[in-house]
C-alpha cells in the first residue's frame, strides 16, 4: 500500500501534498515536549518537597517557591552538606573494599568447605583450588596497597585548559579536512 499524502490548500497555488514527516513533526514534537515539560516539572516537585522539609529542619520559613528558587535552594543547601562533610559520596576505594571482603569471605568458605571431612573433592584438585585463591588475594592485595599509595601520595588531577589554550591547540592540531 502505497503513503497516502495529505493536501493542504494553499491560496496562491491550489492544493499541496505534505510528508508523514511534516505530519508526524507536527503531532509529535509537541506531545514529547510536553510529556518533557511534565517530567520536569514531576522533579522539580519532588525536589521543592524535599528541600521544603530539609530547609523547615533547618529553621528557615519557605512559603512559595518558584523553579529557580528551587534549583538555588538545592545547590546551596548540597554546598552546605558539602562544607559540613555530610555529603559522601563512596570512593573507588570503598567499592574495592567491599569487592575485597566479599572475595576473602567466600574463599574461606571454599576453604573450609575443602577442609571438610567429606570425600566430596578430589584432594589435588582442592589444593590447587586453594592454591589460585591465594594468587587472587595476593593480587588484590597488591592492587589495594597500590591504589593506597597512590591516593596518599594527594594526587590531584590536572586542570582544565582555558579557551585560549584550547583555541592555540586546535591551530596547531593537523586535521584531514
Amino acid at each position: 500500500m502505497a503513503p497516502t499524502a495529505y493536501m493542504v490548500q494553499n491560496s496562491e497555488y491550489g492544493e499541496e501534498p505534505i510528508s508523514r514527516t511534516y505530519q508526524y513533526r507536527k503531532v509529535m514534537k509537541p506531545m514529547l515536549e510536553r510529556k518533557r515539560r511534565a517530567r520536569i516539572n514531576r522533579c522539580l516537585d519532588e525536589l521543592k518537597e524535599l528541600m521544603v522539609t530539609a530547609l523547615q529542619s533547618e529553621g528557615e520559613n519557605v512559603s512559595k517557591l518558584e523553579k529557580a528558587d528551587i534549583l538555588e535552594l538545592t545547590v546551596r543547601h548540597l554546598h552546605n552538606l558539602k562544607r559540613q562533610h555530610q555529603l559522601i559520596l563512596p570512593s573507588e576505594q570503598s567499592y574495592a573494599d567491599r569487592f575485597r571482603a566479599g572475595f576473602t569471605h567466600c574463599a574461606q568458605e571454599v576453604s573450609q568447605f575443602l577442609s571438610s571431612p567429606k570425600d566430596c573433592v578430589d584432594p589435588a584438585a582442592g589444593r590447587k583450588l586453594l592454591q589460585h585463591l591465594g594468587s587472587c588475594m595476593r593480587q588484590l592485595d597488591c592492587v589495594s596497597q597500590m591504589h593506597y599509595a597512590h591516593h596518599v601520595q594527594g594526587y590531584t588531577p590536572p586542570l582544565s585548559p582555558s579557551s585560549t589554550e584550547v583555541a592555540n591547540q586546535n591551530q596547531k592540531m593537523w586535521r584531514p579536512w
